[in-house]
């Protein structure tokens, strides 16, 4: 488990010449620019991989952001090519980036594009009244419950990607004589099975918010989560699409009596609460406080092995007809010939071919060997040589931000405030499932090929020398190590 703790504090003042004139009785500002925000349908942004989109805030007049903002987004256009850590993604005047890899994550808020939808951007370094930007720009999502529109709404849409259902109602009182506010939405994302073979998707979102106004103050409080269970897919070589014959071939997935099963399954679950202040002083001064509290739940799971147990990839290199002689070149010797002098070389790659290419099941993984493996195993009392991992990393946040804004004049204002940011990051790995054997013992596996299964060395708790891992238990010990895959550029030919 690695912990972090971080705390950064910023203080900013800006000198502005053009801001939007608003209401007198408005208690918050909303800029004029106009934001573009690749929505959570349009980009898959629930994939593992860092999220490198950043959002387009584009005042009105500029028109080429304004054109990229909605035509460009499908293809992840990032303003200057700056990557998404250097965009700030606020919500009621509180900075949601998380602190360790400075992103903001879109699946916190994933299917509420109704209740999300109130949004102010500003352009790096651009003036605003919510706090600091970077060279990225920033947004500001405004989920205040006086800020929606009166009334109900139901949202029903069908797709063919990661999902291929979801529904969303939302209600909102709009601001009432007794000057409370009440708004909120749920939603429900959900696929058997998505474009890709052996993925699903199961999703429900909420959130809620509450408001009271008197006099010039308001206090709002705003809470809302998306826990959600996934199958991923995953990235294979050249030529395993190739042998497969499908771009979309997943090796995540294999049978296990006769039902299909996913091992990358990710859980994802960030419950926030955002309570924000607001208070006019005058018409020329305003003073807006937010103080949060989250806890990231994220997890994936991952096949592992021990001992002597073979690698249960179905792409792993070896299973691939490539891996029995170099395909492209050999030794710079002629191919032809060199297979007539070693003919035992092409019927391994016929032999590895004809079993890739004549059952959808070879090319996938074999949970049902797995399970036959580990019962026998257990029988002789070992250990189990295959089971499931889950990846945890986890985050425990507290956040403040303050900001004070003060229009001097038509053409001065300036805007002061602070921002403070406590994470604990938690980071660990538990036994997801023993895949029918028995127990697991934890020690150091590359340690105990160097040193003996009895030695020291290859204990990961000194404490608790050989201690006996069931499902649910944290793991010690390290990744199984991956042995280097040769790329394949291009399809192989004889």
């Amino acid at each position: 488990m690695n912990k972090g703790l971080k705390l950064v504090a910023a203080a900013w003042c800006f000198i502005g010449t053009a801001y939007a004139q608003q209401p007198n009785d408005s208690l918050y500002v909303a800029g004029d620019n106009a934001d573009f925000t690749f929505t959570e349908s349009q980009l898959d942004e629930d994939n593992d991989a860092p999220q490198t989109v950043s959002s387009i805030s584009s005042e009105q007049n500029d028109a080429y952001l304004s054109e990229v903002g909605y035509r460009f987004s499908a293809m992840r256009f990032r303003t200057r090519a700056y990557d998404n850590q250097y965009n700030s993604v606020y919500m009621n005047g509180l900075r949601l980036n998380d602190s360790e890899l400075g992103r903001f994550s879109y699946s916190m808020i994933g299917g509420m594009n109704d209740a999300t939808r109130n949004k102010e951007g500003v352009t790096g370094f651009d003036y605003n009244m919510f706090g600091t930007t970077g060279i990225g720009g920033a947004q500001n999502i405004n989920t205040r419950a006086s800020a929606f529109a009166q009334g109900n709404k139901i949202a029903l849409s069908g797709c063919n990607r990661n999902y291929v259902a979801r529904g969303m109602y939302t209600y909102a009182t709009g601001l009432l004589p007794s000057g409370w506010a009440f708004a909120g939405t749920v939603g429900y994302r959900w696929s058997k099975e998505g474009v890709i073979e052996g993925t699903y998707y199961n999703s429900f979102s909420y959130l809620l918010s509450a408001e009271k106004r008197w006099n010039d103050h308001a206090l709002s409080l705003v809470t809302f989560g998306s826990p959600t269970e996934r199958a991923q897919q995953g990235a294979s070589t050249e030529e395993a699409y190739w042998l497969a014959n499908s771009h979309y071939y997943n090796p995540n997935w294999g049978y296990q009596g006769g039902e299909k099963r996913n091992a990358r399954v990710v859980h994802d679950y960030e419950p926030t609460a955002i309570l924000t202040w607001d208070w006019k002083i005058n018409d020329d001064m305003k003073l807006s406080t937010s103080a949060g509290f989250k806890y990231s739940m994220y997890s994936s799971s991952a096949l592992g092995w021990n001992g002597n147990a073979y690698d249960p990839r179905p792409d792993y290199y070896k299973n691939l007809p490539s891996s029995t002689f170099n395909v492209y070149d050999t030794d710079g010797q002629n191919t032809p010939n060199y297979l007539s002098e070693n003919p035992w070389f092409l019927e391994e790659y016929n032999s590895l071919y004809n079993h890739w290419t004549s059952d959808k099941a070879n090319r996938q993984i074999n949970w049902d060997r797995m399970y036959l493996v580990n019962q026998e195993h257990a029988a002789t009392g070992g250990d189990a040589l295959y089971y499931v991992e889950r990846r945890h990393n986890d985050q425990m946040v507290f956040a403040f931000n303050t900001a004070f804004n003060h229009a001097v004049n038509e053409h001065c204002k300036y805007a002061v405030g602070v921002q403070l940011n406590s994470t604990k990051g938690m980071h660990y790995k538990t036994m997801d499932d023993l895949l029918g054997a028995l127990r697991y013992t934890d020690i150091d596996k590359f340690a105990a090929r160097d040193y003996g299964e009895g030695s020291i060395m290859a204990q990961n708790d000194l404490n608790n020398p050989n201690r006996q891992i069931g499902v649910g238990d944290k793991l010690c010990q390290s990744s199984p190590r991956l042995d280097a895959v040769p790329l394949q550029l291009r399809r192989p030919h004889l």
